[in-house]
């Protein structure tokens, strides 16, 4: 049987054929979901044939939807559409594959079930020890504890994980740089970050020449391209000042700031789900997997 499977969130789709080849589109799922089905069938487009549809997903917290039931069942139509007359499988948080049927009865069990599909097939390339996995991606990051093989997560549900330090709502470019608030240290003192949407992680991720830059897009906070210096700028504005007032050099070194936040939570983050084990390894995945 040769298997499409597909990840949907809220930000990106992403496709993986059996027989090799992956893709990735972005797509704000919250401003168009009537588009859907459309952009998947893009994503079906570019993969060889294939016999069946495996299916997890993230976006069904947009809040387009108004439930995440509704979201569930909303991805699962679209998905449904995109299979025609294959069958569609759909991961679950029990950690097997359910059809549609299933997974319309019972859609909680299907919501924000990704990150453990990757845990199970991770903890079986290392049969016996602990394992760290660190899955940093555009929006969140997720730490799983693995063990023998199998997975050991203390949660399963997205406010559960966030309790337990396995969700950590941080990511390696959409992150707003007021959610590493409440403060920073600026020029060797403590300065309050401003509560707006000015900067994101993607203009760090620029200013320390992570990310390319790419002047033609502008899917910025300001509108304005993804360029270095219109990075500086809006990184900046967190504290007040603007391209004028902002040199390249004190930008660098905010953004630098901003760096250290981000991995010191992701760190103490790691500590937590260890809970005082050793770990003999942590594998890193993600597009952010070079933040984890």
């Amino acid at each position: 049987m040769s298997d499409l499977a597909l990840d949907i969130g809220g930000a990106n789709l992403k496709a993986a054929h059996r027989d090799g080849g992956s893709w990735a589109l972005g797509f704000e799922l919250w401003r168009q979901p009537e588009r859907l089905t459309q952009h998947l069938c893009h994503l079906a487009d570019r993969a060889p044939d294939f016999t069946r549809v495996l299916v997890t997903m993230t976006g069904e917290m947009c809040d387009c939807f108004e439930t995440k039931r509704q979201g569930v069942c909303h991805i699962l139509e679209s998905v449904s559409q995109v299979a025609g007359d294959r069958p569609v499988c759909v991961w679950t948080l029990e950690r097997r594959f359910v059809d549609v049927a299933a997974a319309r009865a019972q859609p909680l069990r299907c919501a924000a079930s990704n990150w453990l599909a990757l845990a199970a097939w991770v903890a079986k390339l290392w049969p016996a020890g602990i394992t760290v996995l660190v899955d940093t991606g555009s929006t969140t990051t997720d730490v799983v504890l693995l063990k023998d093989g199998e997975p050991l997560p203390s949660a399963l549900t997205d406010t559960q994980r966030l309790s337990t330090g396995e969700l950590v709502y941080l990511g390696a470019t959409r992150t707003p740089l007021c959610a590493l608030g409440p403060w920073v240290t600026f020029e060797g003192q403590p300065i309050a970050l401003m509560a707006e949407h000015f900067a994101t992680m993607g203009d760090v991720q620029l200013v320390t020449g992570t990310l390319p830059s790419q002047p033609q897009c502008t899917d910025t906070a300001d509108g304005r391209p993804m360029t270095p210096s219109a990075a500086t700028a809006r990184i900046g504005r967190m504290i007040g000042a603007d391209a004028e007032s902002m040199s390249v050099q004190n930008g660098l070194r905010l953004a630098e700031e901003f760096c250290s936040v981000f991995t010191q939570r992701i760190a103490d983050a790691i500590r937590r789900v260890a809970g005082g084990r050793n770990p003999q390894r942590v594998v890193a995945s993600g597009s952010g997997d070079f933040m984890a």
